[in-house]
């Protein structure tokens, strides 16, 4: 078995820059959206989506409204700079404990585990997905607490079927079953936020400590904005849309040429500052991460279109101060083959040279349908070896290496030097891509790289151990449940 050595993303940060637009055309864009709030308008998804947007200053479009849409909102251009200014630049996600706090900001790249609940599980050593059951939501997280690639747990990475109650139930599997931070998605219901917001007290213990080091977030779309409103109340982190899907403007199906893809850009970045506008409304000050999903946007969920609307989205919004969560590991493919290393090596390299603060999905086959444990371990490596290459090459003092060079000499030995001991560890290493001769390949039984991600997926769940949460603040978590009503 590979030993685990690769560093954790959270110690690179993105020196290689991808900029699809010119600086000129990135501010048209910018540009483009902010006249769209202020005429046409934008429909909200929902009446405390209306409700916000109304209290961060928008007006009723003036005519009728399209049959069965309710009126537009206007937005004036000087209120949604001001909410974006407002909004903090850098987002702190807390751990369990303060050594597991990562910061969400432009080039950080974090890598989170699992995007919105799957509701289909892949056994870990592979065959036919079935249908999550409670103790999947442990397994899942404790997979991703052992892989030090992981920052951030989102979802959680599966969740069975059920009521609101079944929601809370995973969640509280997810927090006892890591100690990183949770990012809960796809949550529209307000009493689950505010069950939610509850947990979050309870393991810190008390709200000051909860602003601080939030151990909680939430990002969705139109559908969640009244529970990330309970959340940015609470003190905790959030992402949500605003628009209504149906009156957005979305592209449908995939986008064919630039002026389509341009017209996606535009609308989502225009959806991302009302829907900050409208937080900062409820919660003056709240911490923002822009959610970006290709999917959202009409467009494919991955391939050339996703990872170029994610990249040029990215740089828009970074541009406008707010960090970036986007959802750029969403292959359509059933396993973890050539197809997902494809979508999410390409997407995952741009999106860390792009700025992307977090990328998700990590562990999801078929377009989310399915968390697969061989896929979370490819990812996590896929991850890795792109962070890596994003970071780039340091140079200053340390890494030039005068001075050892030097002492050294002509025809010396470096295996002796400090400077050497130093850094001999920092190096890239694959976990599952076998770089070994054919015939030790062949002798050791051709092993694919699927073969070995399942071997290690296995070990770690074998000899991990997460710290179990104190008993005082699980007794309250209990007693959070039992009195949630749901």
């Amino acid at each position: 078995m590979t030993e685990i050595q690769t560093s954790s993303a959270a110690d690179r940060r993105a020196r290689l820059s991808l900029r699809l637009l010119a600086a000129e055309d990135a501010r048209r864009v910018y540009a483009a959206a902010l006249e769209r709030l202020a005429g046409p308008g934008i429909v909200p998804g929902g009446e405390e989506a209306r409700a916000a947007l109304l209290a961060a200053g928008a007006t009723p479009v003036a005519g009728s409204p399209a049959a069965g849409v309710a009126p537009a909102l206007a937005l004036r251009p000087d209120l949604v700079e001001a909410a974006a200014a407002q909004a903090p630049k850098q987002v702190v996600l807390g751990g369990r404990d303060a050594d597991g706090d990562v910061v969400l900001t432009p080039g950080a790249a974090l890598l989170g585990a699992g995007g919105r609940p799957a509701p289909l599980v892949e056994p870990v050593a592979g065959g036919p997905p079935r249908d999550v059951v409670l103790d999947d939501v442990g397994e899942a997280c404790r997979l991703a607490d052992a892989l030090p690639d992981v920052a951030v747990v989102v979802g959680p990475p599966v969740s069975p079927p059920g009521d609101e109650g079944t929601q809370v139930l995973a969640l509280d599997a997810a927090v006892r079953a890591t100690s990183k931070h949770v990012q809960v998605a796809g949550v529209a219901s307000p009493r689950v936020a505010a069950t939610a917001a509850q947990m979050a007290a309870a393991l810190r213990g008390d709200a000051s400590a909860v602003r601080r080091r939030p151990p909680l977030s939430l990002v969705g779309g139109a559908t969640s904005f009244a529970a990330a409103a309970v959340f940015a109340g609470a003190g905790l982190p959030v992402g949500a849309l605003v628009a209504a899907p149906e009156a957005s403007g979305a592209v449908v199906g995939p986008a064919t040429s630039p002026a389509a893809l341009t017209e996606a850009v535009v609308s989502f970045v225009a959806d991302v500052l009302a829907a900050n506008a409208a937080v900062q409304a409820l919660a003056p000050g709240a911490a923002f991460v822009a959610p970006v999903w290709p999917a959202a946007a009409g467009l494919p969920a991955a391939g050339p279109d996703a990872t170029t609307f994610i990249v040029a989205v990215t740089q828009v919004l970074t541009d406008a101060g707010l960090p970036v969560a986007a959802h750029v590991f969403a292959t359509s493919a059933g396993e973890p083959d050539w197809l997902a290393c494809t979508d999410g090596a390409f997407a995952a390299l741009s999106a860390a040279a792009a700025g992307v603060a977090l990328l998700t999905g990590a562990g999801t086959l078929r377009g989310g349908e399915v968390f697969s444990p061989r896929e979370l371990v490819a990812d996590a490596e896929i991850h890795s070896w792109c962070t890596a290459v994003a970071a780039g090459i340091p140079v200053d003092d340390e890494t030039l290496a005068v001075e050892a060079i030097k002492d050294v000499g002509i025809g010396g030995n470096f295996l002796g030097q400090k400077h050497t001991r130093r850094h001999m560890k920092d190096v890239w290493r694959p976990r599952l891509l076998d770089r070994s001769p054919w015939d030790a390949w062949v002798a050791e039984g051709r092993l694919s790289a699927a073969d070995r991600a399942a071997e290690l997926a296995l070990t770690l769940l074998a000899q991990h151990e997460v710290a179990p949460i104190d008993e005082e603040r699980a007794a309250t978590l209990e007693r959070i449940i039992a009195s949630a009503g749901l």
